[in-house]
């Protein structure tokens, strides 16, 4: 019996994501709702403005669910396109499928609420907390994608940007104000999430 040696075509420098069973199509469509999600959300927190601190707020709610709709969508992209990795950083992605919703019904339970946010009902509360967890977890998501470097160019670093959204928007809270916090949270939307969004619309092969 003879054998011989079979040169291999694969770089092992070349990330190890087995695309045949992503379909475009579908990571074209977690960009558009990435897109318009955050975008919508951008400008409904310009649009309410201040008014924010007053209690809930119809427009705010309904852009922030579209918001929610789509960071779930490109969530779900991350998760089928082993951005985050093989191993047990798949947990990061996978958490935020579960946070996410949790962020979503709030804002479904909350739609019409009358009252400081101070008086809402235990099983509200604990919801919310889904807001502030779920974009500290993006963070810690937007670090593992652009550690693993399993995305190339924007994609690998403008999840990371976009994953700073929370922290910055803190920031310009405590030094600009609640006026400030609202513009720079725009902006932040429309340079990141919306720019990844966009992105991925029209270019899914890249991914």
């Amino acid at each position: 019996m003879s054998s011989h040696v079979v040169p291999s075509n694969v770089n092992p420098n070349e990330p190890v994501t087995d695309r045949r069973t992503v379909n475009p199509a579908r990571i074209q469509l977690s960009g558009l709702f990435l897109a318009v999600g955050a975008t919508a959300w951008a400008a409904g927190t310009v649009i309410v403005g201040d008014k924010i601190q007053e209690g809930v707020q119809t427009l705010d709610t309904i852009t922030g669910m579209l918001f929610v709709t789509g960071v779930f969508a490109y969530v779900w992209t991350v998760l089928s396109t082993r951005g985050a990795g093989d191993g047990w950083t798949r947990v990061i992605p996978a958490g935020l499928l579960v946070l996410l919703p949790g962020a979503f019904l709030f804002n479904a339970l909350s739609f019409g609420y009358v009252g400081s946010y101070d008086d809402f009902p235990l099983p509200l509360m604990i919801l919310d907390a889904c807001w502030p967890l779920s974009q500290l977890v993006l963070l810690a998501l937007g670090i593992t994608i652009a550690v693993k470097g399993r995305y190339q160019g924007a994609f690998r670093w403008l999840p990371l940007l976009a994953g700073m959204w929370f922290p910055v928007a803190m920031v310009a809270q405590v030094f600009g104000g609640s006026t400030a916090s609202v513009y720079v949270s725009a902006a932040w939307l429309l340079g990141t999430h919306a720019h990844l969004g966009v992105r991925l619309a029209a270019r899914p092969t890249k991914l």
